[in-house]
């Protein structure tokens, strides 16, 4: 079985960046077990300051246990380089006094924190109202970072991309904005910048979903490439 620890950390939540190696730490001159390996992995991610939000598990694997590893006098436990705390993941330990050999041990760091579900079921096309969704605590690291970053005022009037499940945590890939104007129609192109504001009347060659770029000719027969806004618009910068 893997050894166990759980932690509770409340920090700002960030791009999860590669740890530094931790501290030599020193040990008799004696072989290394998997108990030991397993047992100084765990010391290191307990002492990082993992940038992310929430209530932190960390499950810290054996290593092989076929590993026949000589006596070490000084270990280096380590994150290998690319690897990230979030989800599965790789650590490492190297012997750097009394013999040379490296092991590598699986992590499972998983991440709890606040999210919102659907509170009933939500139709493909259907807009989301506040009776829709609440919020739920869940485990992030069941998708890649960012994925759940959902507020409230982000969903509300948001249309589902596809079905929503009760109890299913909500995407960002799961909800678009609402269109503020259809291909065909007339509307107001604005051109804004730095202490100007121009108006001029075009027709949409896209559909426009607030927020979304959006294409647009003017009457010169012109293609303009904007941000498709609300009362028909589209914003040139």
């Amino acid at each position: 079985m893997g050894l166990l620890t759980k932690m509770t950390r409340w920090m700002r939540i960030a791009a999860l960046a590669t740890i530094p190696v931790a501290a030599l730490v020193a040990a008799p001159a004696t072989a290394a077990t998997p108990a030991d390996i397993g047992a100084r992995l765990r010391l290191l991610v307990e002492q990082q300051p993992l940038p992310f939000d929430g209530e932190v598990e960390i499950v810290v694997g054996e290593p092989d246990p076929r590993l026949n590893l000589a006596a070490c006098a000084e270990y280096e436990p380590f994150v290998p380089t690319g690897a990230r705390l979030w989800g599965r993941a790789s650590l490492g330990v190297r012997c750097v006094a009394g013999a040379t050999w490296t092991a590598y041990v699986p992590v499972q760091i998983k991440v709890y924190g606040p999210a919102l579900v659907a509170a009933r079921p939500v139709a493909r096309g259907q807009p989301l109202s506040a009776d829709d969704f609440r919020v739920e605590r869940v485990e992030w690291t069941q998708w890649a970072p960012g994925v759940l970053a959902v507020a409230p005022d982000q969903a509300h009037g948001r249309v589902a991309t596809r079905g929503i499940q009760p109890g299913e945590a909500l995407r960002r890939d799961m909800l678009r904005t609402l269109p503020v104007f259809q291909a065909g129609e007339p509307i107001k192109v604005v051109y804004a910048g730095p202490g100007f504001l121009v108006n001029t009347e075009g027709k949409a060659l896209t559909l426009g979903n607030e927020g979304q770029s959006a294409q647009a000719a003017l009457g010169s027969g012109k293609v303009v490439t904007g941000t498709a806004r609300p009362g028909k618009v589209l914003e040139v910068r």
